[in-house]
């Protein structure tokens, strides 16, 4: 047997222990079934409908989002330089504003 010295008290290890209140494996079962009936049923309209392809709704959706951004490129150059052009004449108004203030500050002294 072998001592280890520690400064530290090292925990013990804890133990899961879950014990149900009440299975019923009857009911579970049922369950089970009724869910694997809704899937069967779910899968047949889907087959009734179209066929099923894997990851066939996940592949047009990134081309079409990156047709609708790439359709309307003039638009956006628009917005952006009517934002430009609006932060400009807002700078040159304060620029015009401080100069009026500071005219009529001295004016009135």
């Amino acid at each position: 047997m072998a001592f280890r010295i520690s400064f530290f008290r090292t925990p013990k290890h804890r133990v899961f222990n879950y014990k149900p209140m009440y299975w019923n494996p009857e009911k579970e079962a049922f369950e089970e079934r009724i869910k694997r009936t809704r899937e069967t049923v779910a899968a047949q309209k889907k087959d009734e409908d179209k066929p099923y392809i894997p990851g066939g709704s996940i592949r047009g959706s990134f081309r079409a989002s990156y047709h609708v951004e790439r359709r309307y490129p003039a638009r956006q150059k628009l917005v952006r330089a009517i934002i430009v052009i609006s932060l400009v004449v807002i700078m040159l108004m304060a620029v015009y504003f401080t100069q009026a203030f500071s005219y009529l500050f001295k004016i009135f002294k």
